[in-house]
């Protein structure tokens, strides 16, 4: 498989394991200083958290992240892989950030330095919990404007901090996903096709060895296809593609459309896409088209193909994406769309 398609589609599970491995490695070597760590302890057991809690200013649970097989996971959307390079950094900086200036004890201060308890009023900042490790709970504050770092407190303690660090911490569920779906540019696909329930069709294909220009097929007698940059967002809809939410895959309408996908390699995307009162969803099938034999068996390429597609597959058909609209009407396009408008 072409190895851009590989990296584009966002299989990091090799370079997940190897963060996961080299974090406490990672961690640059404390310099000779008096600052203690705001998060005692965390340095030692780094690799050894498979659990985060993340309670919101409100006192309410944000988030609950789990790491299964080198891989964390959001809990609220039913394991849905978490965006690892956000929690890596998270417990990067933590692990590393040293308490450089005492601040307020006093708790009617604590909500001008975002360092209140969750749940108290006027409290701006997020709660961080380390289930089973026997980590102190730690409060991420606001960010100093100085530009230092932020703010934070132990939960059950008097005294707030300013840390040297500025460790992100979303305060929303959806923030904490793997956001990225897929990646693949139109130079990466050989044709598309888009099926409406009605029988309304849509085939394109690339000219030219660069696949610079995409050109509509089955132009009606008498009509004129658009302008090649009216046609290539369709070809594009895939690149860089991300989501806005995620749920389980459990069926899809009659009427969904349905979108081919087949890159020059020989995978072939089907994408079912619908709309409902939630947003515009896809769900992705993955497949190989086989068609090399040799003795009754795959050869060494078509087998290769075969286990990047049930991969590939394997991540995306159990789930349906919330996408923006923009990427659902480019990859919904009918036939009339991509046409010059007729004088009648």
């Amino acid at each position: 498989m072409n190895p851009k398609v590989v990296l584009g589609l966002g299989f990091l599970a090799l370079v997940m394991l190897t963060l996961a491995l080299m974090l406490g490695r990672e961690l640059s070597a404390p310099e000779q200083q008096h600052e203690e760590p705001m998060v005692p302890g965390l340095r030692d057991r780094i690799n050894d958290i498979e659990a985060i809690d993340v309670v919101g200013p409100d006192g309410e649970i944000v988030v609950t992240l789990r790491r299964e097989r080198d891989r964390w996971r959001v809990r609220e959307k039913s394991g849905f892989e978490a965006d690892f390079r956000l929690i890596h950094d998270l417990l990067r900086d933590l692990a590393e950030a040293r308490r450089v200036d005492e601040r307020t004890s006093n708790p009617d201060w604590y909500p001008r330095l975002g360092v209140a308890e969750p749940g108290v009023a006027g409290s701006e900042g997020v709660l961080l919990r380390f289930p089973d490790t026997g980590l102190p709970e730690v409060i991420i504050g606001n960010t100093d404007p100085a530009g230092i770092g932020r703010f934070a407190r132990l939960h059950g303690e008097e005294k707030s901090w300013l840390i040297d660090r500025a460790p992100e911490v979303p305060n929303t569920m959806l923030e904490w996903l793997e956001s990225a779906i897929m990646d693949i540019p139109a130079s990466q696909l050989a044709e598309v096709t888009v099926r409406h329930s009605d029988g309304d069709i849509v085939r394109l294909r690339p000219v030219g060895d660069d696949h610079g220009q995409w050109v509509l097929l089955d132009v009606p007698e008498g009509r004129e296809a658009v302008s090649d940059w009216e046609i290539r967002p369709v070809a594009s809809s895939l690149a860089a593609l991300s989501l806005r939410d995620v749920r389980p895959h459990e069926s899809v309408p009659d009427d969904a459309v349905r979108a081919l996908f087949r890159t020059i390699d020989g995978l072939n995307f089907v994408a079912s896409l619908f709309e409902d009162e939630e947003g515009h969803w896809v769900n992705f099938s993955v497949s190989a088209e086989i068609t090399a034999l040799a003795d009754e068996e795959m050869d060494e390429e078509a087998t290769e193909l075969a286990i990047d597609a049930a991969a590939v597959d394997g991540r995306l058909s159990p789930w349906q994406f919330r996408i923006p609209e923009n990427r659902y009407n480019d990859m919904t396009r009918r036939l009339e769309d991509l046409l010059v408008a007729s004088d009648g």
